[in-house]
This record gives C-alpha cells, sequence and structure tokens, in this order.
C-alpha cells in the first residue's frame, strides 16, 4: 500500500501515471502477474530502449518491483506490482507539533526473544553462531547484530522512556526496516508483521516477501546473495485516535491505553504468530544491513 499524507508528496507517481503506455503497463500486471519487460515491448510495439525508460519511471514511483530471474538465454528481469493499493489523503493531518526525543536501538538490543527455524542474526563482520539455531540469539555477540530473521516467534526490545513529569505524550512513533523470511529466498512470500507495545498488540503489516534482486545500500560485501538484502521502511505510530501503520489506522489502541507515565518501563514487540494467515517470518534490518542506517527508531512526540 502507497499511503500519501500529503497529496504534494505524490509527484513522481503522477508522473509515472501520465502515460498510456505505463497505464497499460500497470493494467498487463494486473491481469497477468509478474512479466518481463520483453512481453511489454512485444506487447506495445516498442523498443527494449523504450519500454526500459517506461518501467524505470514506474519502478522509482514505487508503483512495480523488478526482480532478475534466469532464462534459457540468461538473465531476464521480471516485474511486479509493488503494491496492491494508493491512497491519497487531501485531509491528512500533519505531523503533531511539540518536543521530539528520539532513540535509535539496535537490532540485537532485545531483552527478550522467542524464535523459531528459519532463523539466525549477523554484524557487520560476521554470521552470530550457525543458521537456524535459536540458541544463537542469547550469545553476548548478539548486541553488535545489524540485522536478525526468524520463521515465527517475537522479539521484544526495551524502550528508553523519555517522558517528563508534568509532560504529556503527544504520539509514540517506530520507524524500521522489514521484510519476509522465506526459506531459500522469494520475492513473493507474504508475512503478517506483528507489533505490540507493553502488551498491546497494535495491529501488523503484511510484508509482501523477502528482496534480494540487488543488494541492500548498506550490506558488507560479504553478505550472502541468497539471504535477505533490503526491506521496506514502515512507520508504525500511537496516538489519541488509534494506532496507525504507514499512515493507515489498523486498531483502535490508543496511547491511554498503554499506560506510558514517567520512569515506567516501555516494553515494544516484533513478532510473527504461528497462526498468522500470512506466517512468513520476519527479518529485521539494522545499522550495517539493507537500504538504511537507522536501526529502530522510536520517537517520543511530546508537550
Amino acid at each position: 500500500m502507497i499511503y500519501l499524507k500529503d497529496f504534494k508528496q505524490g509527484k513522481l507517481i503522477y508522473e509515472a501515471l501520465d502515460s498510456d503506455i505505463r497505464i497499460g503497463i500497470l493494467d498487463e500486471i494486473l491481469q497477468h502477474g509478474e512479466l518481463s519487460l520483453a512481453h511489454f515491448a512485444q506487447r506495445f510495439g516498442v523498443s527494449n530502449g523504450a519500454i526500459t525508460a517506461h518501467i524505470r519511471k514506474l519502478h522509482e514511483a514505487g508503483l512495480i518491483e523488478i526482480t532478475t530471474a534466469s532464462g534459457i538465454r540468461g538473465t531476464r528481469k521480471i516485474c511486479s506490482l509493488s503494491t496492491d493499493k494508493l491512497i491519497i489523503d487531501f485531509t491528512g493531518h500533519p505531523q503533531p507539533d511539540g518536543r521530539i526525543e528520539s532513540a535509535h536501538i539496535d537490532v540485537g538490543h532485545y531483552i527478550d526473544y522467542e524464535v523459531f527455524p528459519t532463523c539466525g542474526l549477523a554484524t557487520r563482520e560476521k554470521v552470530i553462531g550457525q543458521f537456524d539455531d535459536p540458541g544463537c540469539f542469547s550469545f553476548p555477540e548478539r548486541i553488535k547484530a545489524g540485522i536478525l530473521w526468524f520463521s515465527h516467534g517475537h522479539v521484544e526490545y526495551l524502550i528508553p522512556n523519555y517522558l517528563r513529569e508534568g509532560g504529556e505524550l503527544i504520539e509514540l512513533q517506530f520507524t524500521l526496516e522489514v521484510a519476509s523470511e522465506a526459506p531459500g529466498y522469494s520475492a513473493y512470500y507474504p508475512s503478517d508483521i506483528y507489533f505490540s507495545v507493553n502488551g498491546h498488540t497494535l495491529g501488523y503489516y503484511t510484508s509482501k516477501g523477502e528482496y534480494n534482486d540487488r543488494a541492500g545500500t548498506y550490506n558488507p560485501s560479504w553478505w550472502f546473495g541468497n539471504m535477505g538484502q533490503y526491506g521496506k521502511k514502515i512507520l508504525v505510530a500511537i496516538n489519541n485516535d488509534g494506532a496507525f501503520i504507514n499512515g493507515v489506522k489498523v486498531s483502535e489502541v490508543t496511547l491511554p491505553e498503554l499506560e506510558i507515565c514517567p520512569g515506567e518501563r516501555i516494553r515494544f514487540r516484533i513478532s510473527v504468530p504461528s497462526d498468522a494467515i500470512h506466517c512468513g517470518g520476519v527479518t529485521v534490518f539494522g545499522r550495517g544491513f539493507g537500504d538504511y542506517e537507522d536501526g529502530i527508531v522510536c520517537n517520543f512526540v511530546c508537550r
């Protein structure tokens, strides 16, 4: 889903849709699923170079994804839709006014976990322990981890509490980069990734798959090509109106229900339940891996 809270953010999308051929490409993918660049060139009677330019425009706008696949005559580029919905919120609310305090949490700084294979974690230098051994999540080196993954289960973090006496928390935000965790790898491997604060389930984000059509921007050079390379950055926010993921309301859980008080512990859990509709695991990208160098960021918007 692409959610534009401010319609002015959609310039690239509007430009990408301003073409009969590009709209035709989206329609072809919608009807037939994943298709190659050669298919579009033949379908619309244009050169491969022209189709490549159209595909690039759609990709830059975030409307399609491009992966590679082996064919009889070498490698082929395959196009698929990267989103199922486009929402433009003309009445979207701006970032709430207030003092913002931020905490950056490394992915290995969890305080509790229960994970199941396939699973593992790694630092910028090496894999911690061995693949598919949940016991490695207890190793001391895990605090240096820049990436972790598991098929189902959870990891839980203790978040620094920046709420002061006499202050009011307006919104609590979490940003992080995630993807599914497929056995081997798969561009389409949906997974429902749940988030909770202080035991209250906020909602879930459905990851489309595990992405490895290219290397992540910050991945170390030795990182395995058959592993997840990057994810999608998402925003989880909770305020007095409810809980939101990427600007879309996912539950009626509000800030008062979380009982966040000055000096009290704040627990943030990332999980994939074994009984989820799409139980496709999760990969969490932190510093040194993926496309972003942030880890898990928690913002307190206070006044």
